[in-house]
């Protein structure tokens, strides 16, 4: 389940929902990938029993987990990739560039680009184009959720820009990483042409430049003996 698939098909939920969406990436490059959506009510009902699936590499499987907690049902889907270019997703791109060294370290750019005016083009296509009050009024006290794992030192955090403001992000971390969370209003998130979060990051390890591909369509087969 694409994160730009679950935006582009939001609009058309009759409920509200939470979104997350998570990336971790190893010394060797290697790392996971994960998108959650929390939902109560008729929504998070139906959580779990739909065919979501992030569309990949077909040497790489992921991972459906649905847990329950009171009325709030949370589907995460994750999937473990051993480079950036084995996955294959719809508007968003992750990259990585390595910039140089300083000392034992590898200095290295992590990128995610994620076009959210594309999705939602293309759900306006078939419905009413929703403005900024109504999405309010459907997601209003909802929020997505992005967050990265990156390993050594964080050298540089890239301001974020929403509705002409910043998102500030959390940061936490020891010497093995740090994680970086951006949280934001789940209506505003929608409404945004593009976000991108640029981290530069230090750490020991084998970097390379690579790149998310675009999503492609996979060939499921049955066997019917």
């Amino acid at each position: 389940m694409p994160l730009a698939v679950v935006a582009g098909s939001a609009l058309g939920l009759t409920g509200c929902f939470d979104l997350a969406q998570n990336v971790a990436l190893h010394r060797d490059g290697s790392g996971s990938y994960s998108v959650a959506v929390s939902a109560d009510g008729v929504v998070g009902g139906a959580l779990g029993r739909k065919d979501s699936d992030i569309d990949i590499g077909d040497d790489l499987k992921g991972v459906t987990t649905v847990k329950r907690n009171g009325d709030v049902t949370t589907e995460t889907k994750e999937v473990a990739f051993h480079d950036l270019s084995d996955l294959h997703l719809g508007d968003e791109t992750l990259s990585l560039h390595v910039a140089g060294s300083e000392g034992d370290a590898t200095k290295v750019s992590f990128r995610r680009a994620f076009r959210i005016d594309h999705a939602r083009r293309r759900r306006d296509e078939d419905e009413n184009h929703l403005g900024h009050q109504v999405l309010q009024s459907m997601f209003g006290g909802h929020f997505y959720t992005f967050a990265v794992w990156l390993p050594g030192r964080i050298e540089r955090i890239a301001p974020v820009t929403l509705g002409g403001h910043s998102v500030a992000p959390v940061v936490w971390g020891d010497a093995s990483g740090h994680t970086i969370v951006w949280k934001m209003p789940l209506s505003d998130m929608m409404m945004a042409r593009e976000l991108d979060f640029d981290v530069d990051f230090a750490a020991t390890g084998s970097f390379h430049d690579s790149q998310s591909g675009p999503a492609r369509h996979r060939h499921r087969h049955r066997d019917d003996s």
